[in-house]
């Protein structure tokens, strides 16, 4: 399961696994001990607290896999920055993202030949939990919403 972690993105480590109703849940953190701040680039290693996003990745061994990531909020340094917490980001999801980009990545491209009822029928068959809805606007946010 570890390779499965760095694969998504080196710098974080599994913690601990769970499998429970057909669904692997993978708990997992950053090892890095400094981030920089996204507003001024200042390095901070000052943890102001954590909080938890649930995130669902491929499945793994025909199992719907979650992600349970443990997030840094951290204080920014920088006493002239416009901003004096930030939340760290992941490399393999977007900000408020249920999904992996991977996962949008292979939901795109189901969907790309067929229809969203049946690209949401075939995910589901393959343990990939994501409405015919969430494809339409995944499809929309690609194309720039035209």
């Amino acid at each position: 399961m570890d390779a499965i972690v760095k694969s998504l993105d080196e710098h974080y480590q599994l913690i601990k696994t769970i499998y429970k109703d057909g669904v692997v849940v993978l708990f997992i953190e950053s090892n890095q001990k400094v981030l920089l701040c996204p507003y001024c680039n200042v390095e901070s290693t000052s943890i102001h607290s954590y909080q938890t996003r649930e995130i669902q990745d491929l499945p793994i061994v025909d199992l719907k896999t979650v992600l349970i990531v443990s997030i840094r909020k951290m204080k920014c340094l920088n006493s002239k920055c416009s901003h004096k917490y930030f939340s760290e980001q992941l490399s393999f999801a977007q900000p408020r993202a249920q999904k992996t980009n991977r996962l949008i990545k292979r939901i795109l491209h189901t969907s790309s030949e067929m229809s969203s009822v049946c690209s949401s029928k075939l995910l589901k068959d393959e343990k990939i939990t994501v409405g015919k809805s969430t494809i339409c606007n995944l499809i929309k946010k690609k194309h720039g919403n035209r």
